[in-house]
């Protein structure tokens, strides 16, 4: 049975990172073989029942008659969660109710509210809405969007025209939290209170979620295997002492009536939490190793964790796609190797003194934790980019107090707060003596944003040496140390030698003659990023929407964090319009060493105006505007080159523009030749003439245009033009990240979707098309 689970788990996660999923024409021979090989290869027929369930279930989620087509569409849905809000608009996810849908896993939508109506979560609503896809923006080192609704069950988003409240139903869980939010948002603390008590994180502010990355302890406010094992050994405890005394048995009767209470305690906590990932694997956990009490059966905590694994992801085999998933059984099975592999201490007898009983359980929690931040700071730097420098000694302070303080306070005020609540006098003391408890907590994370390294990024390829570099050092942990084992010492050496090369190009830095112009996906705006030698230049910077929303912030900065490029030299904004320049102030403040070169007046810096600049042995030529314009015809017009192969940033410009810079190239008898050009305007009609095209002559022409725009660039027309002259063109909105690699007299195109990261979860997913087998 274990190889069965074994293979099922294997195979499932390993398919997480497939190009695609098995083809649904298998399914009648996946699971005639599985029959066959249950006998013969567990570990085989565990891995088919993978497959087939894995294509099963996304068939289910996927198919759920929703049209493709961009038109308005009538949707029945109950509100299952309150996303964000602000004065003007509400997002809120769905689920779509279906009289025809008896089993299967039920598709959800994501959906935006202008000037909505009093909402509450558990009412049944008729949408009208108009719909649009999950596809996100997709860069490196950026949040991939598209990736976290699939795991959510997300097929699709929508824009609510009207609605019509059909009924009220919200769970006893949403009850509660309608009822104690509006009570702990009074509290100075209440946010992570309510995240505690009921697992929601509606009231915890970003800048709250900034410093618990920060410190490396945002999943204490995660309910996981922690919280739901102290709340179960409280339950535990207290019902067992009360038995005990109370009712007092020679027989097993005490022990069995105090598991099944416990057990329902813990089941019910994890309801209340919304039964998340690292809740379920908790709960499995906890509830087999109740089971196998009862039953006085042994089982080693690696069972329990592999049969918790096959669980969750038999319930929900997107769940590894959250990063919840991932952290939540790595911190686990760091604490089991931890525990296995520590020295055992010497048996402590009865009369030995509680400071060596102490000093035995604080050396074993020290080297548990060391080794949790080691490993969950390599998780967290594979999943977000970075790691928190100070997650070890914070979370030295802020565990224990979390485990013997905050969270049986907590939920034993919750207990009594809802007590109160059926006698009609809800009484909040004990939950504001918890308050008070976690202000040494909330003092930390006020400390945290002003401490050195607070958060350190990590760049691809340190990360990707890091990775080689640990598998080297596990090779030398587990290979006997014999000398008939010397090819494994050979095999173990290859694993640093990149780390070997790095350190050699820090003391000897190289110049390379390649260099590489990447076009980033920042929906319907412009943001490229030219990389040379470790030194980077930007031309726009994309949109910037309100206070808190810059594709500068989201995009830019964690996609030049990813490729290790520091030192910006030069920023040219085009023009002011907010789809080019809306992110200027982010990258200020981020590179204030970087020269500017634009028109924008509020900007500053060197005007754009025709001119020659030499930087890292490239040509920077600035071919437009001789003076300064408003619109988009003075947009500033940048070429790049090495000498042999060039690319053209046009900014905005139209016909006019265009027309000048050709007459201008044929007074002055220089080419407008280029191998590369970033398409003007977006591909509007309005510009990308035919005679432009004759004198650009691109090979490949990138159109930095959002999916589905509301503008629909790029123009049919204009990509026409295009094709008839036989050039390749490439749209952000469709691959995500475009990156161009010139080297000598060749370029090398990748793509988000198809090169950089292809896995079946970043294709381009269409309305109500979230996953199709085929």
């Amino acid at each position: 049975m274990n190889r069965f689970i074994f293979g099922f788990s294997a195979t499932l996660l390993s398919a997480m990172l497939w190009p695609s999923l098995p083809p649904v024409s298998y399914l009648p021979y996946l699971f005639v073989g599985a029959i066959i090989l249950y006998q013969k290869a567990p570990i085989y027929s565990g891995g088919l029942f993978a497959m087939v369930w894995l294509t099963g279930f996304c068939l289910g989620l996927s198919r759920q008659d929703l049209p493709v087509l961009q038109q308005p569409i009538q949707v029945r849905g109950e509100i299952i969660s309150l996303v964000s809000q602000n004065s003007d608009w509400l997002s809120l996810d769905i689920s779509i109710i279906k009289p025809n849908l008896i089993l299967g896993p039920q598709a959800k939508l994501r959906l935006t509210w202008k000037a909505p109506l009093e909402v509450e979560v558990g009412q049944v609503w008729l949408f009208t809405l108009a719909p649009k896809s999950i596809s996100s923006v997709l860069n490196q080192g950026g949040y991939n969007e598209q990736k976290q609704l699939i795991s959510q069950h997300i097929v699709g988003k929508g824009r609510i025209i009207k609605a019509e409240l059909l009924e009220s139903r919200p769970s006893l869980r949403n009850r509660l939290i309608t009822q104690l939010s509006p009570q702990l948002s009074t509290l100075p603390q209440g946010d992570i209170l309510l995240a505690l008590i009921l697992g929601d994180k509606r009231l915890i502010s970003q800048t709250r979620w900034q410093a618990l990355r920060q410190t490396g302890t945002g999943h204490l406010v995660a309910i996981s295997g922690l919280h739901l094992s102290v709340v179960t050994a409280w339950i535990y405890a207290c019902t067992l002492f009360a038995l005990t005394r109370y009712a007092p048995n020679p027989s097993r009767r005490n022990v069995f009536f105090t598991l099944v209470f416990s057990g329902v305690g813990a089941i019910f906590y994890a309801y209340l939490a919304g039964f998340g990932v690292s809740t379920q694997r908790a709960l499995v956990m906890i509830l087999l190793l109740m089971l196998l009490s009862l039953l006085k059966r042994f089982s080693s905590p690696w069972e329990r964790l592999l049969f918790a694994l096959f669980v969750v992801l038999l319930i929900d085999p997107l769940s590894c796609l959250s990063a919840g998933f991932w952290l939540s059984f790595c911190a686990l099975a760091i604490i089991l190797y931890t525990l296995e592999t520590a020295p055992k201490p010497r048996p402590l007898t009865e009369n030995v003194n509680l400071a060596v009983r102490f000093g035995a359980g604080l050396r074993q929690f020290w080297s548990i934790q060391w080794r949790l931040s080691l490993g969950l700071g390599l998780v967290q730097a594979i999943l977000f980019g970075g790691m928190s420098i100070h997650s070890l000694w914070m979370n030295m302070l802020a565990v224990p107090w979390f485990s013997f303080v905050v969270i049986p306070l907590a939920m034993a005020g919750f207990a009594l707060w809802w007590l109160s609540t059926l006698w009609g006098a809800p009484w909040i003391g004990l939950l504001r003596l918890s308050d008070w408890m976690l202000m040494p907590y909330d003092k930390l994370l006020d400390i945290s944003g002003s401490l050195p390294a607070h958060w350190q990024a990590v760049p691809d390829s340190a990360l990707a040496i890091g990775l080689f570099a640990l598998l080297g050092g596990i090779l030398w942990r587990y290979i006997p140390h014999h000398h008939k084992y010397w090819p494994w010492y050979g095999v173990m050496g290859c694993f640093f030698m990149p780390l070997i090369f790095i350190m050699l190009l820090k003391w000897l830095p190289l110049k390379s003659s390649s260099w590489t112009v990447h076009l980033l996906d920042v929906g319907q705006g412009l943001a490229v990023v030219v990389e040379k030698d470790g030194r980077g230049l930007i031309y726009d910077t994309g949109a910037a929407f309100g206070d808190d929303f810059s594709y500068s912030e989201r995009v830019i900065v964690p996609f030049l964090r990813a490729k290790g490029i520091e030192e910006i030299d030069y920023i040219f904004i085009s023009h002011s319009d907010n789809d080019h320049a809306g992110g200027a102030a982010v990258l200020a403040r981020a590179y204030p060493q970087a020269q500017w070169i634009t028109d924008v007046p509020n900007l500053g810096g060197q005007a754009c105006r025709p001119n020659k600049i030499r930087w890292q042995s490239l040509n920077l030529s600035v071919l437009s505007p001789d003076t300064a314009i408003a619109g988009n015809n003075g947009s500033c017009v940048l070429r790049i080159g090495d000498g042999q192969q060039s690319i053209l940033l046009t900014g905005d410009i139209e016909k006019e523009t265009e027309a000048r810079l050709v007459t201008q190239a044929q007074m002055q008898s220089t080419p407008l030749a280029n191998q590369v050009l970033v398409a003007p305007h977006h591909g509007s009609k309005t510009s990308s003439t035919d005679a432009f095209i004759d004198a650009v002559a691109p090979e490949l022409v990138l159109f930095p245009a959002g999916l589905a725009n509301r503008y629909g660039f790029p123009k049919p027309a204009v990509i026409e033009r295009y094709q008839r002259r036989n050039i390749m063109y490439l749209t952000t909105g469709e691959e995500g990240q475009i990156s161009v690699i010139f080297q000598q007299n060749e370029q090398f195109v990748k793509t988000y979707r198809r090169d950089l990261a292809p896995f079946w979860y970043n294709r381009l997913f269409r309305f109500g098309d979230l996953i199709n087998p085929e």
